[in-house]
């Protein structure tokens, strides 16, 4: 208790400044931001410097502007190098492709290094697996690879990566060492995972580093240093291609000891940013035509200690969430988690899991994991499933199912009703629900009933989400239902009554983001403080500085996430297994391939078809074709050419039970199911169960209203695959996870499609109020479908319905009033659909 106390009381003092200074920062850089642009247009262009600081090894920073020429520090670090011999971040260079995705390289080592550091990111803070590009592996004497520089070349639609490389004896010396003699070089790239072989790219004759393309107008510049001794200054030369050759090089435009240029487009002018190393100063100078040059050093300013990067343009969308982020890093807080199994047990564990994984067909990499995994059968015709979230977040119902991490967070609603309802945080935390969690009503034979009456093929409950409280008996941890709250094994009642109903029965598990999830909880004087309930609580890192690279899920960790994932597999046997976004993480890859290899390889084991859920929320966890990709509160905006899933809720608010639920109706759902299956997808649709086990009776409603829909309209899902376009119509989907709530009304006018041989359903969203459908696409110039239709039917009506096929498309007469609820269906026969 002596070492709890004393981590109680210096994490108080400690974490408090920061997490103070943290709000204090987060205001004062959006006023800060705001006041300078003058606008509050998300999409309004700022300006970005990729930058570092000493020594090296710290990681990428960033400085922003509005005009070019007052800056100011992005607090926070935003990833911490973890490739090359010395890992160091220096000379960062971003560039944007086409696809909006960033491109980062850097050095990454001083010396006896053949390359050079690369990652990619949408949004400049979560960035992918780092690699290390070898580029100078060729040549085996090459001293350093330094300061690569990234350019976009739109003729050619690919990116040059130059950088600066000494191979002593290649060319004639000044008075710079031989180590020190330095030329620029090239490769070109595509997609950053091929690379043309390098290539001489720069040889002015003397010593040259620091090369920067830039495009102005119809010509190219390059900036570069002259390393000569004793120049060692900006030059420039010019080119009308962006990889040379390059003419005109100018005399020194800068004095000696200044390096780093990097030039950024303002209206007719350039400005052309260098650091002056020797003074440890930054200067610019301003140009219209790269052969004069003014000093503006004195118009400027940096914020201390700015290193040489590149500047870019973003949008203040961009800054504002660097700001965010940046303000939310805390350094060095976690809660002293360790696993109740003792290490050998661990150790044995591993080893059999790592039997598994390697024994076959499928193997921990990716190559085969892809080139093995088919979506299963059951998966492609089933389309419609049941997600259950239900735990102890559900006894406070307010809020969502973040209740236990938001109830940690001051200023949240959470935070408020928990300190009116429950009192002081100190004396009533997330932990004393757990009691309250009962179940005493939950009857598993029930739920099944309703799941088969509401139509679905599949469901899948949460086996454990972001709380660490597991729904299932484990031998990993004391917090779990088996043990703790309703004292019963959850997923395993649920998964003998599904197969009883023939389900396929599916499992969900969130354990990645527990690393960080209570994290706020240490902030302030909580129970999360506590040592004694670190099992449950911990680890609690910052979710922040573990996305920045620099203090990401340890080994302790991963090891416990790979053992409870396995556990859940040998125990229930799920044919599909959900996981949520978190382990985008890069560490979690090697524990992703080896838990895909042992699920694939029991699910052969078994004989049974299995399928992984991953996303590509904030980044990729898994390649496309290891798995189904989850679009979560999304879809796609055409067909896609593999199977997909959207999971959504019957409720905008939350996942989990809340007593403010905000639901959508039947009619909304069904669109949705009708739109995802249109272009290949299955809709995995939540509800959330309250803490005694009843189903909300709005859910159970929504539930068997969609069933009648599917008992009239089903033979246009189930089975069906999607035809050569998923529909016509005005209403367009956005594309997206997170988007369902952006989404218009669908119209009679929306028809989409689906096939079963040659069959042809069109589902329209809505009745027409005239009772006419005009489905374009099936003009007999429309060119989409061979043959003549032979017979139009409407499911659920058993009269005969009139039509006509014309040049303007099939014409068809609907009668008095629809079949069913919602979206009605034409079964269409005649055509010749295989393509």
């Amino acid at each position: 208790m002596a070492f709890g106390w004393i981590l109680v009381q210096t994490m108080r003092m400690k974490l408090l400044v920061r997490s103070a200074t943290a709000v204090i920062w987060l205001c004062a850089m959006a006023a800060c931001a705001n006041a300078q642009s003058g606008i509050n247009d998300a999409h309004a262009p700022v300006y970005l410097f990729a930058t570092f600081k000493e020594p090296e090894q710290d990681g990428l920073r960033f400085a922003y502007s509005f005009d070019g020429y007052h800056w100011s520090n992005v607090p926070g670090l935003f990833l911490k190098a973890n490739v090359g011999r010395q890992k160091i971040m220096r000379d960062p260079s971003i560039c944007r492709g086409p696809d909006g995705t960033w491109h980062l390289v850097w050095t990454c080592s001083w010396h006896t290094e053949h390359g050079f550091g690369y990652a990619s990111s949408k949004d400049l803070v979560h960035w992918s697996e780092q690699q290390w590009i070898p580029v100078m592996t060729h040549e085996p004497d090459t001293v350093n690879v330094w300061a690569p520089e990234l350019f976009y070349d739109e003729r050619e639609q690919q990116f040059i990566i130059c950088w600066a490389s000494t191979i002593p004896g290649r060319f004639p010396e000044g008075l710079e060492p031989r180590t020190n003699n330095h030329r620029l070089y090239f490769t070109t790239t595509r997609d950053f995972k091929t690379f043309a072989p390098t290539k001489l790219f720069f040889d002015p004759g003397f010593s040259v580093i620091d090369g920067q393309i830039l495009k102005d107008g119809d010509r190219y510049v390059l900036l570069f240093k002259d390393n000569t001794r004793p120049q060692r200054n900006i030059r420039v030369a010019f080119s009308d291609s962006p990889l040379g050759p390059w003419r005109d090089v100018s005399t020194n435009l800068t004095a000696p000891f200044t390096e780093g240029p990097c030039g950024l487009k303002l209206g007719d002018e350039w400005l052309v940013y260098f650091e002056a190393y020797r003074d440890k100063q930054y200067c610019a100078m301003k140009t219209r035509d790269f052969k004069t040059f003014t000093d503006v050093t004195a118009q400027m300013t940096f914020p201390p200690g700015l290193k040489h990067g590149t500047v870019f343009v973003a949008s203040k969308k961009d800054l504002d969430y660097l700001l965010k982020v940046g303000t939310q890093q805390v350094w060095n807080v976690r809660l002293p988690w360790v696993s109740p199994v003792s290490r050998q047990e661990v150790a044995r564990r591993l080893a059999e899991i790592e039997k598994v994984a390697n024994r076959g067909p499928f193997k921990p990499d990716w190559a085969t994991i892809t080139n093995l995994f088919r979506p299963p059968r059951w998966y492609q015709d089933a389309k419609f499933g049941l997600f259950v979230h239900w735990g102890v977040y559900s006894v406070p119902a307010f809020g969502s199912e973040w209740y236990p991490r938001n109830m940690y967070i001051p200023g949240t609603p959470e935070y408020a009703h928990h300190l009116a309802t429950y009192g002081p945080h100190k004396q009533f935390g997330y932990k004393d629900f757990v009691p309250m969690f009962k179940a005493e009503k939950f009857d598993p034979r029930a739920w099944l009933r309703l799941f088969k009456e509401s139509g679905a093929r599949y469901v899948v409950p949460v086996a454990e989400h972001h709380d660490g409280f597991a729904m299932y008996a484990s031998e990993l941890t004391d917090w779990c239902a088996a043990k703790k709250g309703p004292r019963r094994d959850v997923l395993g009642e649920l998964a003998r009554e599904a197969r009883a109903a023939r389900l396929v029965f599916g499992a969900s598990y969130h354990r990645a983001e527990h690393w960080f999830y209570f994290d706020n909880g240490l902030y302030f004087d909580s129970d999360v403080r506590d040592t004694n309930y670190a099992a449950l609580y911990g680890p609690a890192s910052n979710r922040r500085t573990a996305e920045a690279q620099a203090e990401p899920p340890d080994k302790d960790f991963l090891d416990d996430w790979l053992l409870r994932a396995c556990e859940i597999v040998d125990r229930y046997q799920p044919e599909v297994f959900y996981l949520d976004w978190w382990i985008y993480q890069p560490v979690f890859q090697p524990y992703l391939k080896t838990f895909a290899a042992y699920y694939y390889n029991r699910a052969v084991e078994w004989g049974k078809q299995v399928a992984i859920n991953f996303k590509e929320w904030e980044g990729c966890s898994f390649p496309r074709g290891a798995g189904v990709l989850d679009v979560e509160r999304g879809r796609f905006s055409e067909v896609q050419p593999w199977l997909w899933q959207t999971c959504t809720s019957v409720s905008r608010n939350s996942w989990g039970y809340v007593t403010n639920h905000v639901y959508k109706d039947a009619d909304e759902l069904v669109d949705e199911l009708v739109d995802v299956v249109s272009k290949n997808g299955a809709m995995l649709l939540n509800i959330g169960p309250r803490a005694d086990g009843t189903i909300p009776e709005r859910e159970q409603q929504i539930l068997r209203e969609i069933g009648a829909w599917l008992k009239i309209n089903g033979e246009a899902i189930y089975g069906t695959r999607p035809w050569r376009i998923y529909g016509e119509g005005p209403t367009q989907a956005p594309s997206g996870p997170f988007t369902d709530a952006s989404r218009q009304p669908f119209t009679s006018r929306d028809i989409r499609f689906t096939t079963k041989g040659d069959t042809l359903y069109a589902v329209a969203l809505a009745w027409p109020d005239d009772r006419q459908l005009v489905i374009k696409s099936l003009a007999s110039n429309a060119g989409l479908a061979k043959g003549k239709i032979r017979k139009v039917q409407l499911l659920g009506y058993k009269g005969r319905i009139s039509w006509q096929d014309t040049p303007d498309g099939l014409v068809v007469h609907l009668p008095a009033a629809p079949p069913c609820d919602f979206a009605v269906t034409l079964k269409i026969t005649g055509l010749k659909l295989a393509q």
